[in-house]
């Protein structure tokens, strides 16, 4: 017997015999009267006692008699009479091999007239954790309710989150926050819809952690209020603390500009009062009337943008810590400017790590990733975000991009991410970019994502032992961003419309505007 392996016992109860082709990768089998098994459920072969794995990809009845050539009335016959020569088949693709409670490649024959068991809970259990310190709780098998967890390790070669719009894939972000907070983690999140702003508070309302911070600038309108969030911090910045290149950058203003570019430099120079968003602005009408004119209209979007800039510049240790989350609520800003605040953190992140000076691992949570770093642009954000992917690892970034639209995503990007959770996704060219992005990523897999129910996921990579679906776990932090409740707006609606028109209401607004006659 393998090492780490105890044989048929650990399988649960035969459910059929392999029949016809079979391959090491895969097989098929008939499947027993009475057997209860649904499709991508897991099953084993004790084959000279090592037990193989596989995962049930179809379920097809057939019969010979009742085939697609039988007219009505032969079929009506047939079953009144309960004459039935149907046969169940299951395709499986075969995983591996077990092996002390991990999976390696499997090279066995697999041979007809072998039995095929259900796999019990006690394995299914032992495939899908890993080690308390290394394990991220984040599901249940859907009809087993086998708990699932992910490989905090495998995080380290960054993950994917891809589904479409209402699939659950911040829900499914939220959750491996929660898990990483627990383990000590340092979080960034970048939140343009303001989807993880509330995540300081349990869902009952009462204070989750007190290592949650968010973030807002005071150009973000903001997508609920204060009273909704509590307690925010502002992203502000002092304008004496900006480098030539960080003003160019807010102005839009790049290295290529040959005839703006240097126009700051001169103001720059040129300035001796404060130093202040007000003494630029006042050196640069000094400036002679053709060189004023080329970049007037970069200083009125600057004096636009003014309430961004303050008497203090939040820097790296207000949003940066152990153990300490920090969301960045972008909502309601221009993408231009979501980018550069964007920017300004992970490039401050990235050299604090590069430089030793902040030891501690990263997690970078990026949402709406399409929108920050999409194919073939080289703003300052997307450089950074490929950057990170590229070579973060390397000094304990870790990246999570999260997005709706994985074929608008940088291509490159996607590909660094070793890990993929996928929710539904319908659209082909997504689906295509899915599949293109990993080799983790079948074509059998693919299939199944237009099939997938709310809040259902495949998992995929080094986070997993093997590629699993699950039912994404509840959250435990305050859900945000989801979509308004219309059936009720509507309601609201009609009740003010039928009040409105009540002759009564009409009295009485008449009334107060002409008075009592």
């Amino acid at each position: 017997m393998k090492a780490g392996v105890k044989g048929v016992q650990d399988l649960e109860y035969e459910i059929g015999f392999t029949a016809g082709k079979n391959s090491s990768g895969h097989f098929q089998f008939v499947i027993s009267e009475n057997a209860d098994i649904k499709k991508w459920e897991y099953v084993g072969l004790n084959i000279n006692g090592s037990i193989v794995i596989g995962r049930i990809e179809d379920i097809v009845s057939k019969s010979d008699l009742m085939d697609e050539s039988i007219d009505y009335e032969s079929i009506k016959r047939y079953t009144e009479n309960k004459i039935n020569d149907s046969t169940n088949m299951s395709y499986v693709n075969v995983l591996g091999r077990l092996e002390n409670d991990n999976l390696v490649q499997s090279r066995e024959i697999i041979t007809p007239g072998l039995k095929v068991y259900k796999l019990s809970s006690a394995i299914l259990k032992k495939l899908f954790s890993f080690p308390d310190e290394e394990s991220l709780y984040i599901g249940n098998l859907p009809d087993t309710g086998v708990p699932v967890s992910i490989n905090i390790k495998g995080m380290r070669r960054h993950l994917a989150i891809l589904a479409q719009t209402g699939a659950g894939k911040s829900h499914t972000a939220s959750v491996i926050m929660e898990e990483l907070l627990k383990k000590g983690a340092s979080i960034i999140v970048l939140d343009p819809h303001a989807d993880y702003v509330f995540m300081k508070k349990d869902r009952d309302g009462k204070i989750y952690s007190d290592n949650i911070d968010v973030f807002r600038t005071p150009l973000s309108t903001g997508r609920y209020s204060r009273d909704d969030i509590g307690i925010i911090k502002e992203f502000t910045i002092r304008f004496q603390d900006l480098t030539a290149d960080d003003i160019k950058g807010i102005m839009g203003i790049k290295d290529n500009y040959t005839q703006m570019s240097p126009l700051i430099d001169d103001i720059l120079k040129a300035m001796k009062g404060k130093k202040d968003l007000n003494d630029f602005m006042n050196t640069a009408e000094k400036l002679p009337q053709d060189d004023y004119r080329k970049i007037k209209g970069r200083l009125v979007f600057l004096e636009k943008i003014r309430e961004i800039f303050s008497d203090y510049t939040t820097g790296i240790k207000d949003y940066l810590g152990p153990g300490k989350m920090s969301v960045l609520d972008l909502s309601g800003m221009d993408q231009y400017l979501a980018n550069y605040f964007s920017f300004r953190i992970l490039s401050e992140i990235y050299d604090s790590k590069i430089s030793s000076e902040f030891k501690y691992p990263v997690f970078i949570f990026v949402e709406e990733a399409h929108n920050f770093v999409p194919p073939r642009v080289n703003s300052n954000i997307a450089g950074m975000i490929k950057k990170i992917a590229a070579e973060g690892r390397k000094f304990g970034i870790f990246l999570t991009v999260i997005t709706q639209r994985p074929g608008k995503i940088d291509a490159d990007v996607l590909s660094q991410c070793n890990s993929q959770i996928i929710l539904r996704v319908t659209n082909p060219i997504d689906q295509n970019a899915i599949l293109q992005s990993s080799e983790n990523i079948t074509e059998s897999l693919m299939e199944d994502l237009p099939s997938l129910d709310t809040g259902e996921a495949i998992i995929v990579g080094e986070i997993v032992k093997m590629p699993v679906i699950i039912k994404v776990r509840d959250r435990e932090t305050k859900p945000g961003g989801s979509d308004i409740d219309i059936i009720s707006l509507l309601k609201e609606a009609r009740d003010e419309v039928r009040k409105m028109n009540n002759p009564d209401e009409i009295k009485k607004k008449n009334k107060n505007l002409l008075g009592d006659f």
